[in-house]
């Protein structure tokens, strides 16, 4: 079949061909005015059906919404001469992340801030109400300097109408629940795709890949269902970041981080870590604006990107936020207003003179003294609620900051009972155990006989060498939560013979 010719479209004029996806043709012109290049996405057919035309006016519009450093944005849209929708959207030049992890593998630090990063557009989707649902390393692209791209939000929806089953997903980086719609997408959803994705910027292959092996989409959905999801075995990534991914791509949705605001500050805290550089987190907020003439009070605008500084988890979490009612912290005046300094209350001359009534007053009278401190203070506290007195602010921070700093991950749930699985070559054994809602700071004690003496561990797994080959192995292991929450004081039991 000879392929159709790239469309005329008025003002652009025709570069050459960029790729192309399962429905659309993606194309690069060259615009006349402004000048640029810019890409353009155009339906390959004009017969494919009311829901495929759909999604591409759901693309569209769900871009167009969205104003980030880190999703692409959309110029214009149109309809060519021949009846097929396109959508203009800027030109990202460098290759995707698809295409740049099939040459190299990305450094951990370089996975860390893109995973940040995506994760900002991410949560910016969804505080607009929207879900990507194909998030991967093929759908971000790389500017000419470097950044990172989000796009591809052809099957985005509102989270209202996330029971839509018609999703169209991609099978290597999507969660169970989509896969087999047991559960309707929801944040968690995409939470699962981000995971996934930064896993493949780390191995170079989705998760569920097995070089050699079948990967057909049915053997991967099986494994994504019923496997618990590999190491990425590369000697570099810290046991903290394993396991951040590991929860992230958590079989039950409910042990997954609550947000995409949650993994991004799970990534900071591992860049913290490895001594990084800490990426920020950039997100639109939502905040009260002036009423106008008549208006009501209760009308909200909303604000470009702000840059969220990261703070160090004080084992405080705040309750999980569900998309439909998330409220916003209100925001301490940044540092240009009034209320950015502290302000300290000077000493009255009522308090100056009490001061020195008490240096001279002799012993004698220390008891009338008192009941006259009493006095004065309570009428001096009703002089400061009254207005007299300013009370003294504390100083933030980090003025800029809205929100909480959350544990890394899923920090709102227990640890879960670790189940302990062993195995043996010969005359060692070694132990390994998982757990629900684990986090980057979690440690263990472990103990060799019920009684025993409890030992720390940093990494969930122990190596024991020299062990009887005729006698069965056994071990006793306990999460120890940073925070000092854990969830049960007993230890678990595995066996091996």
């Amino acid at each position: 079949m000879t392929e159709r010719p790239a469309p005329v479209i008025p003002g652009l004029s025709y570069v050459r061909k960029l790729g192309a996806g399962g429905y659309a043709d993606v194309y690069l012109y060259q615009q006349a005015l402004p000048a640029r290049r810019v890409a353009v996405k155009v339906l390959r057919d004009t017969d494919l059906g009311r829901g495929v035309a759909q999604r591409f006016r759901s693309e569209a519009n769900a871009m167009a919404q969205l104003e980030h450093p880190h999703i692409v944005p959309v110029y214009a849209t149109g309809s060519t001469t021949d009846g097929r929708p396109y959508l203009v959207m800027m030109y990202y030049p460098r290759a995707s992340l698809a295409e740049r992890v099939r040459a190299e593998r990305l450094t951990v630090p370089e996975a860390l801030r893109i995973g940040v990063q995506l994760a900002s557009a991410v949560e910016t989707a969804h505080r607009a109400g929207l879900l990507h649902r194909d998030i991967k390393p093929a759908n971000v692209l790389t500017s000419q300097y470097g950044t990172p791209g989000l796009t591809d939000f052809g099957i985005a929806a509102e989270v209202s109408e996330a029971e839509d089953a018609d999703t169209g997903v991609s099978v290597p980086w999507s969660p169970p629940e989509v896969l087999y719609v047991t559960a309707p997408a929801t944040a968690r959803s995409d939470v699962y795709s981000l995971a996934a994705t930064v896993w493949h910027l780390l191995v170079g292959r989705s998760p569920f890949e097995q070089p050699g092996r079948d990967n057909s989409h049915y053997a991967l959905m099986k494994r994504i269902r019923d496997q618990p999801v590999p190491d990425t075995g590369r000697p570099d990534v810290p046991a903290s970041l394993e396991r951040l991914l590991k929860a992230g791509m958590a079989k039950d949705p409910g042990l997954r981080p609550a947000s995409a605001m949650d993994f991004a500050r799970s990534l900071q805290v591992i860049e913290q870590e490895l001594r990084l550089p800490r990426t920020e987190i950039v997100v639109a907020e939502e905040v009260a604006g002036p009423s106008a003439p008549g208006a009501g009070d209760d009308q909200t605008r909303m604000q470009g990107p702000q840059l969220l500084a990261a703070q160090t988890p004080t084992g405080q979490t705040p309750p999980t936020e569900d998309l439909h009612t998330r409220r916003r912290t209100p925001q301490v005046q940044g540092v240009n207003g009034p209320e950015d300094a502290t302000v300290h209350r000077p000493a009255t001359s009522l308090e100056h003179d009490l001061a020195d009534d008490e240096q001279r007053r002799p012993p004698r009278v220390l008891a009338w003294s008192g009941g006259l401190v009493a006095v004065v203070l309570v009428a001096a506290g009703i002089w400061v609620a009254t207005g007299g007195v300013r009370p003294e602010a504390r100083p933030t921070t980090s003025p800029i900051h809205s929100e909480p700093v959350p544990d890394p991950g899923s920090a709102e749930l227990p640890p879960g009972k670790p189940k302990i699985v062993g195995e043996r070559t010969g005359a060692v054994v070694t132990f390994r155990w998982t757990y629900a809602n684990p986090l980057p700071t979690d440690s263990y004690f472990y103990k060799l006989t019920e009684n025993g003496r409890p030992r720390p561990v940093a990494e969930p797994w122990l190596r024991l060498p020299d062990q009887p080959r005729d006698k069965q192995v056994c071990l006793w292991v306990r999460v120890k939560r940073a925070s000092g929450h854990d969830a049960s004081r007993t230890f678990e039991k595995g066996c091996v013979r």
